[in-house]
């Protein structure tokens, strides 16, 4: 079955069929070559058995007319006259006179004569035989023993007659007077007339058989095709198992026997004993010949069967030939669909009942189910890429059976987790707007700030510029020192409130900067979550192959935006990184901004309450006021520094906003 694995069913079935086919033609020649040659065999045998019964009865009939000829003649008043009066010229010569018309009239002894118990013959068809003595000494006591001492006719069976030579058939029936034996009369009756009528009826289809008479109680030919074993004892290995076999059995009906003889050939005898004459009557022939017409019998049915196969296989592979063109037809249907070619070209097998037809339907309902599954999610996919993300995915949810309800349910899922990415995306796009403009306007209201402080440092600058000048004249203008320290005392004040707002400010940046930051990573996030979820959507859409197209452009649309929004994120992250590191520097400086407004302070309370000691500390106020100038100085280099970061911070948070707008705006594309 490995062999037919890989092949076209209608070759495995070729095979199969042709396989089934030889092997039960091979199983029908067996059973009936093997009947066929039992009945021939029993047909052949029985045939022997027939000739050998009818040519047994033949012979049984032959020799039995033969004893009643001779019993009659043996019977007649001429024979009893003469042998009473062997002397008596007159009935010698009457006798012999009706031994000769007796002998001619029947025609079937070579020689018929009346001899007296001492086997002197007194008549005898051949004249030359008148007058001889056929036996003498123990031949002619065990003669008169055995054959002479009862009153019955005496069959010796088949010999070659003395005289002439031909085989006879040796009959002896003796004549008695009382209890005395008279004489009597012999025959030789022709066997070589019978002989020649059974061979002229020769066995049909067994032109080679032999016939063969055996004596059953010495095993002597009685009759035999080559003269010279006649009257000698058989040496045939088959006849000398038939005799025991008789010897052993004593049975009358005719038999068979299988031997194989000297020169290794196998021999069919079938035998006939004649129990009352102790003859056996055999028909020998070779088996070879005699089952000749078994293998002829065998040949012819095997040439049957191979016949009758090859139109088997022959009508088979005409049937699978139509039938294999249309499986072909149906194949390349199935190969086509296998392509996701939806066209079946199975249309002439609509309608019909068989498993062609069936396929046939089979194969266009499933083009029809594929064909309204790729329309629908074409539909889909095309709405989704032309941003409709509101596209009604159930609503061809039946055309969705078998294994495609995973495909519908994935569809579900990438619609929902798809809406769901594009708010969240949305949602965020608006909180880093908002988050932004806030972010702008805190750094522009911390510039405008600075600038304030700036311009607020300058003239405090320029006031304690004037009071360096006017030390000189400390104790002259005393009173208009402390109108100058008065508005000193406003000036600071009013200064140090703004260093509170500056540090405030400040610390509102650093804030600030710290939610960027997080907002940064929150979009960060979203972008690569967008980019995976974009990857995804590639592999789906080369899954779906060019139903997908349309979903893996938009795909990369969308992983486009989210590296576009990464790259924005990053620059973005890099500009606020270095802001943190401004404000933190403009906080510290603030701090000490705010240290110094505070020394300021008390410079000025120190100095409206030491007014009156102003003439007698002027040098030490002189001393003061250049330190406070050099501090004002430095105050005015930071307030510029947080003048120029917090510009700076109000570009970023306004190039940030734009960014987060134009994300809005790709978002906007999307109907949700």
């Amino acid at each position: 079955m490995r062999l037919l694995a890989n092949k076209r069913l209608a070759t495995r079935i070729s095979i199969i069929t042709t396989a089934i086919t030889l092997i039960g033609m091979l199983f029908l020649w067996i059973v009936v070559s093997t009947n066929t040659a039992s009945m021939v065999k029993n047909h052949i045998t029985n045939q022997m058995t027939d000739a050998v019964e009818a040519r047994a009865a033949i012979i049984n009939e032959y020799v039995a007319s033969a004893e009643e000829y001779m019993s009659a003649f043996a019977l007649g008043d001429e024979v009893r006259q003469l042998l009473l009066s062997p002397q008596d010229p007159t009935l010698l010569a009457r006798a012999q006179e009706y031994t000769e018309a007796f002998a001619s009239v029947k025609g079937i002894f070579e020689g018929l004569y009346i001899a007296t118990p001492e086997t002197y013959v007194l008549t005898h068809t051949s004249q030359g035989a008148i007058g001889i003595t056929t036996r003498s000494g123990d031949s002619l006591r065990s003669f008169q023993d055995t054959i002479l001492a009862q009153p019955q006719l005496t069959n010796l069976g088949i010999m070659k007659s003395p005289g002439t030579g031909s085989m006879i058939i040796s009959m002896y029936y003796p004549i008695f007077d009382g209890r005395q034996c008279i004489g009597y009369v012999g025959a030789g009756v022709y066997a070589s007339h019978l002989m020649d009528a059974l061979l002229n009826l020769n066995i049909r289809g067994l032109p080679d058989s032999e016939y063969v008479f055996l004596s059953a109680d010495t095993g002597v030919y009685l009759y035999h095709d080559d003269d010279a074993l006649l009257n000698t004892k058989t040496t045939d290995a088959g006849y000398l198992e038939i005799i025991q076999r008789l010897q052993t059995e004593d049975g009358t009906q005719a038999g068979t026997h299988s031997y194989r003889d000297e020169n290794g050939d196998n021999q069919l005898v079938v035998y006939k004993y004649l129990k009352d004459r102790g003859w056996v009557f055999m028909v020998r022939d070779s088996a070879a010949e005699v089952y000749g017409s078994v293998t002829a019998v065998r040949v012819v049915v095997g040439l049957l069967c191979a016949a009758m196969a090859a139109a088997i296989i022959l009508i088979t592979l005409l049937i699978l030939r139509r039938e294999g063109r249309e499986l072909m037809a149906v194949e390349r249907a199935i190969n086509r669909l296998g392509d996701l070619n939806l066209s079946a070209g199975v249309e002439p097998f609509y309608g019909r009942q068989d498993e062609i037809g069936m396929i046939a339907e089979t194969t266009n309902r499933v083009c029809g189910s594929l064909r309204k599954t790729i329309d629908d999610v074409s539909r889909i996919l095309g709405e989704m890429a032309d941003g409709n993300l509101a596209v009604d995915v159930v609503a061809n949810e039946d055309y969705y059976i078998g294994d495609f309800r995973d495909l519908f349910r994935s569809l579900q899922s990438v619609h929902a987790n798809l809406i769901r990415v594009i708010r969240d995306i949305s949602q965020v796009a608006r909180e880093v707007d908002t988050s932004a403009d806030q972010v702008s306007t805190g750094a522009q209201a911390l510039s405008q700030g600075t600038m304030e402080q700036a311009v607020s440092i300058q003239g405090l600058l320029s006031n304690i510029t004037d009071m360096t000048s006017q030390l000189q004249d400390s104790t002259v203008r005393c009173g208009s020192a402390q109108e100058l320290v008065d508005k000193a005392t406003g000036c600071a004040a009013e200064a140090d409130t703004k260093m509170d707002q500056l540090s405030e400010a400040t610390r509102n940046i650093d804030r600030s900067s710290a939610q960027i930051v997080t907002i940064i990573k929150d979009i960060e996030d979203i972008a690569f979550q967008t980019n995976i979820l974009a990857l995804n959507a590639s592999v789906e859409a080369a899954r779906a192959g060019a139903a997908g197209k349309g979903f893996s452009v938009v795909a990369d649309e969308v992983r486009n935006l989210a590296a576009k929004s990464g790259e924005a994120v990053q620059n973005t992250n890099n500009l606020i990184n270095r802001s943190i590191q401004a404000v933190k520097s403009g906080t510290e400086s603030t701090g000490l901004a705010v240290s110094a407004m505070a020394d300021i302070n008390q410079c000025v309370q120190s100095i409206k309450k030491l007014m009156d000691e102003i003439a007698a500390a002027s040098v030490q106020q002189s001393e003061m006021i250049s330190l406070v100038e050099t501090g004002i100085k430095e105050i005015s280099v930071v307030v510029q520094s947080n003048s120029a970061a917090a510009e700076k911070s109000a570009a970023v948070s306004r190039e940030l906003s734009q960014q987060a707008r134009a994300l809005n705006g790709l978002i906007r594309r999307f109907r949700i």
